[in-house]
């Protein structure tokens, strides 16, 4: 229910009493002056029937038609008279009048009524007997019906008077449209002073409300003046001494929360920029860091061709385990370290999903088989919109999670579901699952829930991290569905952008470097290759001339662009082994040099420490292979066997 204001309120409650006190004491008045009139023009129409009827006595009598007919038109003519009938002794119509109104009304049925007038909202009929006695001039005998007391034949006859109401009708209108004006005037002027009553009671009131809401809402300044009223005034200055408080203390607090926010948003940028030296650091550490460790596996490699004892082998094994493991973790840390400094920059285009999944297939299909787990793929022909060396990262990470941490017999699925514009692409298995309230914290650094002791054989926890990350950066959602022994689904969500079937297969694809085993030849086999290197760190350089020595080729080095580009001159090589960045330039000068001045095809690998997707593209773009350090020794003799068969 809407309330009502405080002004209305004290309007109504100045008005309505005088208006309703108004209302009945017009109302009373004029039904009483109303009844005055009816009584009035009562007692004067009885007054002109007795007076006609006696009048009348003698001219019914003696049958005078003349004195009859002057007496008629002299009662005819007074005021309200309309018509005016005499009977005779028989209640016979014995002379009419003439009508004054010119639409006449019907006679009423008098006789054989006890009552001798009638009435209607026009007109009033009075019926007075001609008796031949003694006239009673009783105004009462009207109401005792003189027709019908009197015997018969006694009376005479009778006369009927009509009696116009309408100059009554009008004067009661008139009387009624002066009190209706004058009621409206008494009211008009109640309002007025009503109103001004109640502006000068409620006036304080409503400014002292008005001022108490502005310092609700936060207007601590308002001050309320004199409003000459003591009580009033009172209340206004204990408001005003509140709100003064108010004002201080929150002029205080905010004095006190600026500071703290000060305090917090240094504290903040000095967290921020801590955190993006750490990210910056290790993100340029990337190429430096890469180096020593692709020394380090090329020398135990080197190293593993050297020893012949089983407790020497069993140590290089160790030894080359760890520095896998060092390696990986290395590469992890090194890659979450890029995308939190913001050095990861996608490049997102049209491509073929269906290329990347078929590749992926190849490449897990045997380590699935290794594991004892059955992994299908559902190839699907459309086209999406995103970076596909990440995307690839992404899918990589959940099937080798799924493989990893399903029992042997299990079953991995890949599979892509279309979702209006955009395709899901899923990876399910049915292995251990993860529990629900464990399901938040399995894409942050270091979480394996099913790997309590820290094998490294279940990877080293950062796998979904990193995938956490280039989802956000790609703006592929997430979505994982899990229940404890009943396997997960982890899917990606990327848009669509056709759905061709087979369209784009391999076109324009980026291929990862060949790690498939079945190019691998023996070791030794590539007597009469001549191999070139070129690498600015001297233990790279050394351990991959060493390693290429120990294959049989014949080998040439080079540690800037400048002295490589002298080496093409001077000598005729089948292979060229390049780091993409050099003191003088990258190597993708020293490779198209190779590819101008050579009169025979040179295969060329360039190996590099940087991990960016735009040294990928620009390598991919122009045909070139590229290795991302450390490099295995197997992965290299692959890619080499693989290369230079089909050389020759």
């Amino acid at each position: 229910m809407k309330s009502i204001g405080i002004k209305r309120q004290a309007l109504m409650i100045a008005l309505v009493p005088i208006l309703l006190m108004a209302a009945m004491l017009e109302g009373y008045g004029l039904y009483m002056h109303f009844d005055d009139l009816d009584q009035s023009l009562m007692e004067r129409s009885i007054s002109v029937v007795k007076q006609l009827a006696i009048s009348s006595e003698y001219a019914v009598f003696s049958g005078n038609t003349d004195l009859l007919k002057f007496h008629m038109d002299a009662t005819l003519v007074q005021r309200d008279v309309n018509r005016i009938i005499v009977y005779d002794g028989n209640k016979n119509e014995l002379m009419a009048s003439a009508v004054k109104n010119a639409s006449p009304e019907s006679l009423p049925q008098i006789f054989g009524v006890k009552a001798n007038f009638f009435e209607n909202k026009k007109s009033l009929w009075l019926y007075e007997p001609i008796v031949p006695t003694e006239v009673n001039l009783n105004l009462d005998a009207l109401s005792h019906g003189a027709w019908a007391n009197s015997k018969d034949g006694d009376a005479l006859g009778g006369v009927l008077v009509e009696i116009s109401k309408e100059r009554l009708n009008r004067r009661k209108a008139d009387i009624l449209v002066a009190a209706l004006l004058i009621t409206l005037g008494v009211s008009l002027i109640s309002l007025i002073v009503a109103f001004r009553v109640a502006r000068i009671i409620t006036g304080p009131i409503i400014k002292l409300n008005d001022a108490i809401r502005d310092i609700g809402e936060g207007k601590l300044d308002t001050r309320i003046q004199a409003l000459g009223v003591n009580e009033l005034d009172q209340l206004a200055g204990g408001v005003n001494a509140m709100s003064l408080q108010l004002q201080n203390e929150r002029n205080t607090l905010q004095m006190r929360i600026e500071e703290a926010t000060e305090q917090l948003r240094r504290k903040k940028e000095q967290a921020e920029d801590a955190s993006q030296d750490k990210s910056r650091f290790l993100a340029a550490a990337s190429h430096d860091l890469r180096q020593p460790m692709q020394a380090l596996v090329l020398f135990i490699s080197l190293l593993r061709d050297k020893v012949d004892t089983s407790e020497q082998i069993e140590l290089v094994r160790l030894i080359e385990s760890s520095a896998e493991a060092m390696s990986s973790l290395l590469g992890s840390l090194l890659d979450i370290s890029k995308l939190d400094a913001g050095l990861v920059v996608p490049h997102s285009r049209p491509m073929a999903i269906a290329p990347l999944l078929f590749r992926l297939e190849q490449e897990y299909v045997p380590l699935a088989v290794k594991h004892g787990v059955t992994l299908k793929f559902r190839l699907y022909a459309a086209r999406v919109v995103s970076d596909v060396t990440l995307l690839e990262r992404i899918l990589i990470n959940f099937i080798g999670n799924a493989i990893r941490y399903t029992d042997k017999g299990g079953r991995v699925l890949v599979a892509c579901r279309r979702r209006g514009n955009y395709l899901r692409i899923e990876v399910r298995d049915n292995g251990i699952g993860i529990p629900y309230n464990k399901q938040q914290y399995i894409f942050r650094e270091f979480v394996q829930l099913g790997n309590v002791e820290r094998s490294r054989d279940k990877g080293l926890g950062l796998g979904l991290a990193i995938v956490d990350r280039l989802a956000k950066l790609l703006q592929h959602p997430l979505s994982l569905r899990s229940e404890t022994g009943r396997g997960s689904v982890f899917s990606v969500t990327v848009p669509l952008v056709g759905s061709e079937a087979g369209e784009g297969w391999g076109a324009g694809e980026q291929i990862t470097p060949f790690k498939n085993e079945s190019f691998a030849v023996e070791i030794g086999n590539f007597g009469g290759v001549r191999a070139l290197v070129v690498d600015d760190d001297e233990l790279v350089l050394s351990a991959t001339c060493r390693l290429l020595d120990s294959w049989g080729c014949s080998v040439f080095s080079a540690s800037s662009v400048a002295e490589a580009c002298q080496q093409l001159a001077d000598i005729e090589i089948d292979l060229l082994i390049c780091d993409y960045r050099l003191p003088d330039g990258v190597g993708l000068d020293v490779v198209r040099r190779a590819a101008r001045i050579s009169r025979n095809h040179v295969v060329s690998i360039l190996v590099s420490g940087d991990t960016g997707t735009d040294v990928l593209q620009m390598v991919s773009a122009e045909g070139w292979h590229l290795l991302h350090k450390p490099v295995h020794p197997m992965e290299l003799h692959s890619l080499m066997s693989h290369l230079l068969h089909g050389k020759h």
